[in-house]
């Protein structure tokens, strides 16, 4: 639960300007604030199932774009790799080095 919550912002964070106003204040005041879906729909001027519909949808929209578009897969990716580079300049033996360097040009690929 609380990892699709993170999850969720993420995605918020990346798609975020990809849905209407309204659609991101409703999943800024749930996700972000904690407000309960009685709560968002009394922000929002509608309804709970209102509130929890647009959320749903405003959900299934981000998810979406994250299928075509593997930004936060990507983005992942990206980090692991620039950890393992730390982790191997920690040890710097050579063929840690190596290693490292070996990353970070995959990184520009």
């Amino acid at each position: 639960m609380l990892e699709d919550v993170v999850r969720m912002g993420r995605l918020l964070d990346l798609y975020g300007p990809l849905l209407t106003e309204k659609q991101q204040t409703c999943m800024a005041l749930y996700f972000d604030m904690d407000l309960s879906l009685s709560e968002v729909g009394e922000e929002l001027r509608i309804s709970r199932q209102g509130a929890y519909d647009m959320l749903k949808r405003a959900s299934q929209l981000l998810e979406s774009y994250e299928q075509r578009l593997r930004l936060l897969a990507r983005f992942d990716s990206i980090q692991n790799t620039i950890d393992e580079v730390q982790d191997l300049l920690d040890h710097q033996g050579y063929s840690d080095i190596e290693r490292a360097k070996q990353l970070l040009q995959e990184l520009y690929l």
